[in-house]
């Protein structure tokens, strides 16, 4: 008599094993955004919200930095472009994902492709990220 396969509940365990591992490091460790802030940074604060499946979500961050250091962290995070009045103060604006995200100046840097905008700015001794893909 042939025993019966157990290949199913392999690949079950294994696929289990995975999306386990995913939330644990997603739990665990910092975002992009987070991770490149200078090393001085301080008053750090992360906003993270998704729309389940569809691959859509806003991210925001706040954090203390000097302003001189605010290009090398746009680039760092991808936000290459730059516009001489504020990128933002035509196509883009900041995403009020959080209460205590509420910069009033127009970003400085962003990055744009279809579905998925970065923004980076500064103000009052701040620096300002915001992603979001749709």
């Amino acid at each position: 008599m042939k025993k019966p396969s157990r290949g199913c509940f392999w690949i079950l365990g294994i696929i289990c094993v995975a999306i386990l591992i995913v939330v644990v490091l997603d739990t665990f460790l910092p975002s992009k955004a987070v991770r490149n802030l200078p090393e001085g940074a301080t008053d750090i604060q992360e906003h993270y919200e998704d729309v389940g499946f569809t691959g859509d979500f806003v991210r925001v961050v706040k954090a203390r930095i000097p302003e001189s250091e605010v290009a090398e962290y746009a680039r760092r995070v991808g936000a290459t472009r730059k516009e001489a009045g504020g990128a933002g103060s035509d196509y883009f604006s900041w995403t009020g994902a959080a209460s205590w995200f509420a910069p009033e100046n127009p970003p400085m840097y962003f990055h744009y492709e279809p579905g998925y905008r970065i923004l980076v700015g500064w103000e009052d001794g701040y620096v300002y990220f915001d992603a979001a893909a749709w």
